[in-house]
């Protein structure tokens, strides 16, 4: 089996026997196919930081009340993404992110017609179910469609998607707000941009190989990399229950996961709250704000493919190693925070780009290459689905906990800082104790 770059995009071609051309063809079409559709996903999901300002004062809320909105949204999000992780399994990314793109688009169309808190929070819920049939169905069509010698670096470049989808969000919703249609138009207009990229996906996207009619690629399925679990007779696909089992008996994943819980605490503390800090602490409109907190995924791209790449070539595919030492450096970050004058938004700026260059990195490896990395073949969805379902928990904190924390705080965001920067400390500190993890059965 061989191992060659596809295209610029960097994704894997391997064959026997050599490059098909087919194979490299369709790798850059699901490559990019994915990369696109999940890009819009974060349209229709972090547009909600931007206009929550605005929602806050026009409908006089406080910021502990409107925190349980994102909250809302991750609690279901990481139900999501347990239950889909395995559904993934059974029903693969074309049918599934199709079905998930439509309904995020729905939702966000839905939002911008009502002004009611509980209404709100059921919308936003169903948006946050929906979403998380995503990044795990993404990884799981990544790793059918690669080897494991560059995964990290290809999970990395498909990991920008997010990041780049995180700036337009921004940009778009900030300058929504800011003019005369108001912060509504940054959920309709978003939802409307959805549906024909759900059109465009079900068109485009084959789940593995073989739905091509094209050979298998994947290098890591082999006796050793299934060693301790059940074998299935003439090469069956395990049943429902015993891919959960499969899953939940994993030491190294559960580690995985706590880590990961910690570490999208401190991700969504900063997507959840990065534009109403520079708003409030300095001194930026809406629209300022977001276009100067785009630094944050933007930088964070950069992070995102150089760790893929580093952890591939410099550190023998070891993902916790590089993990940790960017999340004990987060943790200082974190802490300089607190330090920034209030006022100087050239310097927060600069310091949120940092913050995502350290972020993201973690981020992409911990809920993609890590998780395929030390998961059984057969269930790449659902162990990605239940990392995700763990960081998602953890997001939870960073909505209504955050909101609470600052209205105890009257404003301050000393505490909250701090806080963060102990989650990445810990999280770290997790990932030293998994240091040694690499993919298993590897060629």
């Amino acid at each position: 089996m061989t191992d060659s770059a596809a295209g610029s995009s960097g994704v894997e071609a391997g064959a026997a026997g050599g490059v098909d051309p087919r194979l490299r063809t369709w790798q850059v079409r699901i490559f990019f196919s994915i990369w696109t559709a999940y890009a819009a996903y974060y349209l229709c999901r972090v547009n909600f930081a931007v206009a929550q300002p605005e929602i806050e004062r026009e409908l006089g809320w406080s910021s502990s009340m409107i925190g349980w909105i994102p909250s809302i949204y991750a609690a279901f999000y990481a139900l999501g993404q347990f239950i889909n992780g395995q559904l993934g399994e059974r029903l693969g990314a074309r049918r599934m992110m199709t079905a998930a793109l439509f309904i995020a688009a729905c939702s966000n169309l839905a939002l911008s017609a009502v002004s009611s808190f509980p209404a709100m929070l059921a919308i936003w819920a169903v948006n946050g179910y929906a979403q998380s049939a995503g990044w795990s169905l993404v990884v799981k069509t990544i790793s059918e469609w690669t080897t494991s010698r560059r995964r990290g670096m290809v999970i990395g470049l498909i990991s920008t998607c997010y990041q780049v989808g995180n700036v337009a969000s921004w940009l778009l919703a900030g300058w929504l707000c800011s003019s005369g249609w108001g912060w509504r138009s940054a959920f309709w207009v978003p939802g409307l941009a959805l549906l024909p990229i759900a059109a465009a996906f079900v068109v485009f996207v084959r789940n593995r190989p073989g739905d091509a009619g094209l050979p298998a690629v994947r290098d890591d399925v082999t006796p050793e990399s299934a060693a301790g679990v059940p074998r299935l007779p003439g090469g069956e696909r395990m049943g429902a229950w015993e891919v959960l089992r499969t899953t939940l008996d994993n030491r190294v994943l559960w580690v995985l996961g706590l880590g990961y819980f910690c570490m999208n605490s401190v991700r969504y503390f900063f997507l959840n709250w990065a534009v109403q800090y520079m708003a409030q602490v300095h001194g930026r409109t809406i629209k300022g704000s977001a276009f100067t907190a785009v630094a944050l995924p933007l930088i964070g791209a950069v992070g995102a493919v150089s760790s893929g790449w580093a952890s591939d070539t410099l550190f023998g595919r070891r993902r916790a190693p590089l993990c940790a030492i960017m999340l004990f450096l987060l943790a200082g970050v974190c802490v300089a925070f607190v330090h920034v004058p209030a006022g100087d938004w050239v310097l927060a700026t600069a310091m949120l780009g940092v913050a995502g260059f350290l972020i993201y990195g973690p981020d992409m490896l911990m809920s993609g290459a890590a998780t395929i990395d030390v998961s059984h073949p057969q269930t790449a969805a659902a162990a990605t689905g239940f990392t995700m379902a763990m960081g998602a928990t953890g997001a939870i904190l960073s909505g209504a906990g955050v909101g609470w924390l600052k209205d105890w705080a009257a404003g301050d965001w000393t505490a909250i800082f701090y806080a963060v920067a102990g989650l990445s400390a810990v999280s770290a500190m997790l990932m030293v104790s998994i240091w040694n993890a690499r993919p298993k059965g590897a060629r």
